[in-house]
């Protein structure tokens, strides 16, 4: 097996203990600012093609790009997830 496949697999597993309430010494670091605009445009998408990708409203993506609001929780590790892996996240939400 590939170095790539071996680490792909330990990272999986890892995810898994996460899920599952195990300590496993992971720390998930998730940004206090995310530039939701930069991430939308960085994936040359429309607002409502974004919205409609990943599950959002459009009027909740609006309020994060205009400074109305900002992202928290698990939407704020969405976002982070897609700013670094946004073909992941697309293969993980497919029908």
């Amino acid at each position: 097996m590939s170095e790539v496949g071996e680490s792909m697999i330990k990272g999986a597993l890892e995810a898994l203990e996460f899920a599952q309430g195990k300590d496993n010494g992971s720390v998930a670091h998730v940004p206090n600012d995310i530039d939701v605009s930069a991430i939308r445009a960085s994936m040359k998408m429309t607002q409502i093609q974004f919205a409609q990708q990943f599950g959002l409203s459009k009027r909740t993506l609006q309020d994060w790009e205009q400074g109305r609001r900002s992202p928290t929780g698990a939407s704020k590790v969405l976002l982070t997830v897609l700013s670094k892996e946004p073909e992941a996240v697309k293969r993980a939400l497919q029908a």
